[in-house]
């Protein structure tokens, strides 16, 4: 019954993985050609997914409301990528993914918009107000985690490059924007497709969007000067991108799965990152930044316990 939890928590290690990997490769290399080049990795490992697995027959059962959700889920994948992979440049890890997990604020309202049954337990009362808590601590929790307080005394040259960083604020944002429909386009116009099958397609969407971009900002400029560590993390990247993604669908895919629930265990990746982050990356963590961690992580865990709790009649 909760096999959807295990593709879930899947989805959600290698989706921190993702985010650890790319930091490193795109330390030195433009973050638009990144994007591509990350995308092309996954596009290769759904390629050998689907000939093992013998899903490319699926494609002839495709209709049209099939075909049109795949492409609004790979320009939606595609605008979220590129705006993450931007905020990550110029931000802190920690900071970066605390926004990009709020994407489940917007993606709870919308999945209770159009699946009110499927995410409040047919109009459970208990599970109404622990989503309004849960979105409570988590909006919280990242407020708590980016401390925008701005230091006084701070210098002109200073101020410049403070308000450059902060950027990455609005690059997250967006990110999660578009991360948000993601899901929603899946469970709304994929449901009963092999996740090999449409991780492969809509991957050769955004990396045909992605390859654009590069073309037309000319990004591939300078690439031969990119170090192999940079690439070797890039496809490490890629290859964690995709085992998240098909893990994530297999999980949406399963009959009676709360989408919700999925949701909110792929943004359990946040611990993993958080712990990272610090120690690897030397991001500065102080009482703030690990309350906010916390309050994010209760906010995800109490919609999983609720759900376990309302379909098992404990309450």
């Amino acid at each position: 019954m909760y096999i959807y939890i295990l593709f879930a928590l899947i989805a959600s290690i290698f989706t921190s993985l993702t985010t650890i990997l790319a930091k490193v490769g795109i330390k030195n290399v433009n973050s638009n050609f990144a994007t591509c080049f990350r995308t092309f990795i996954v596009i290769i490992c759904s390629l050998i997914l689907c000939l093992i697995q013998d899903t490319f027959k699926e494609t002839v059962k495709f209709n049209y409301i099939n075909i049109i959700f795949i492409i609004l889920s790979s320009i939606a994948t595609f605008l979220s990528w590129i705006f993450y992979y931007k905020a990550l440049k110029i931000g802190e890890v920690s900071k970066v993914v605390a926004i990009d997990k709020c994407s489940f604020v917007l993606t709870t309202i919308l999945f209770i918009i159009f699946f009110f049954n499927d995410t409040t337990n047919n109009g459970n009362i208990f599970t109404i107000i622990s989503i309004v808590l849960s979105l409570s601590l988590m909006i919280a929790g990242t407020l708590l985690m980016l401390d925008l307080k701005k230091k006084k005394d701070i210098d002109i040259e200073s101020n410049n490059e403070f308000k450059h960083k902060k950027k990455y604020i609005i690059y997250a944002l967006l990110s999660a924007i578009f991360a948000s429909l993601v899901s929603l386009f899946i469970k709304i116009g994929l449901n009963n497709i092999s996740s090999s099958i449409l991780t492969f397609y809509r991957t050769i969407l955004v990396f045909i969007f992605a390859l654009i971009i590069v073309i037309v900002k000319k990004d591939y400029i300078g690439i031969s000067k990119n170090d192999a560590k940079s690439y070797i993390f890039l496809t490490l990247s890629g290859l964690s991108t995709g085992i998240a993604w098909i893990s994530e669908y297999e999980a949406l895919n399963i009959p009676n799965s709360n989408p919700l629930v999925v949701s909110s265990i792929t943004k359990l990746s946040i611990i993993l990152t958080f712990i990272v982050s610090f120690i690897f990356f030397k991001e500065k963590a102080n009482k703030k930044t690990i309350s906010g961690v916390i309050l994010l992580t209760l906010g995800i865990v109490l919609i999983i316990i609720n759900d376990i709790v309302v379909k098992y009649n404990l309450i």
